[in-house]
């Protein structure tokens, strides 16, 4: 009995395997929109890599963090706690060159403070980003964020108790061999636990391998297919007394509408009028039904 561990009651379990292998998928979604946020701002097709999802305490990740970095703050309604957004500060300041025709290798000097310039290329990098988190939960779970605070360093921005126990989704965005910066998104456990079942259950199908060849052929041969279309001129009642009495050459008096169902399956699509084209009976449609199924 050598190996005994301490436990912190109420803690609850280290990992979450289920869980994580779900944000794992939507971290590969979201690494590929991270790539066209990036793209533009720094000229070149970046490569971005979505590493594993990982559970720590806060105070492991903050001592990996450099003093100096871009921090934002955000509230993830209706997840509880706050979710932290993590980008160094030597990746602010390569976009910003980068932006403005450098080419992302001039020196970058010890500092504590963001530009003017790099504040609004954070603002821009950051609203983008939780934009496109937005639409990678959507089919899991609708998100509303909203900015608490941003700051240029952990020790001002400390969302969370050391102890606290948080899910770490790491990528990597790297503009050639020598340049590579890590983006974080920090979740509370506690959260990601309130909305397990959804994560792990209900992540959309991976948009990379929908063949859009099969799609475009298939889309074609649902526009081919015929469906019977009919229309009722009159609806005459008869008693069954005047059923049981009906013989050759009688007489039914009917009223016809002016204006008349098109029904197609046993669904009324549209209303119009019977007349005549090229010699031939024909419906002119006069209005497309609306219906609040449809």
């Amino acid at each position: 009995m050598t190996d005994v561990q301490s436990y912190a009651f109420g803690r609850g379990e280290s990992q979450a395997p289920v869980m994580l292998s779900g944000l794992d998928r939507l971290g590969e979604k979201l690494g590929r929109r991270i790539r066209a946020i990036v793209e533009p701002i720094a000229g070149v097709r970046p490569n971005v890599e979505a590493q594993e999802a990982r559970v720590l305490d806060f105070g492991a990740w903050s001592a990996q963090v450099p003093a100096f970095c871009s921090l934002s703050v955000y509230r993830l309604l209706p997840l509880k706690g706050q979710m932290l957004l993590r980008m160094d500060a030597a990746m602010i300041s390569t976009f910003v060159d980068c932006f403005y025709g450098g080419i992302g290798n001039r020196p970058l000097p010890a500092r504590t403070e963001f530009t003017p310039t790099e504040d609004r290329l954070i603002a821009r990098l950051c609203e983008s980003l939780l934009s496109r988190l937005v639409e990678t939960w959507d089919d899991v779970l609708p998100l509303e964020p909203g900015l608490i605070l941003r700051e240029s360093g952990v020790g001002y921005a400390a969302a969370a108790q050391p102890t606290d126990q948080m899910v770490l989704q790491r990528f990597m965005i790297s503009l050639t061999r020598e340049q590579e910066w890590p983006v974080d998104l920090l979740f509370p456990l506690s959260a990601l636990r309130a909305v397990e079942g959804l994560v792990s259950t209900k992540l959309p199908a991976d948009e990379e391998h929908r063949d859009p060849v099969w799609q475009a052929r298939i889309a074609r041969r649902m526009r081919e297919i015929r469906l019977p279309a009919r229309t009722v001129v009159a609806r005459p009642n008869l008693s069954l007394a005047d059923l049981m009495e009906l013989k050759v050459g009688d007489v039914i008096p009917v009223t016809i509408g002016r204006s008349l169902p098109l029904i197609v399956g046993n669904r009324i699509v549209a209303h119009g009028s019977i007349g005549e084209q090229d010699g031939r009976a024909a419906f002119q449609i006069e209005k497309l039904a609306q219906e609040p199924e449809q």
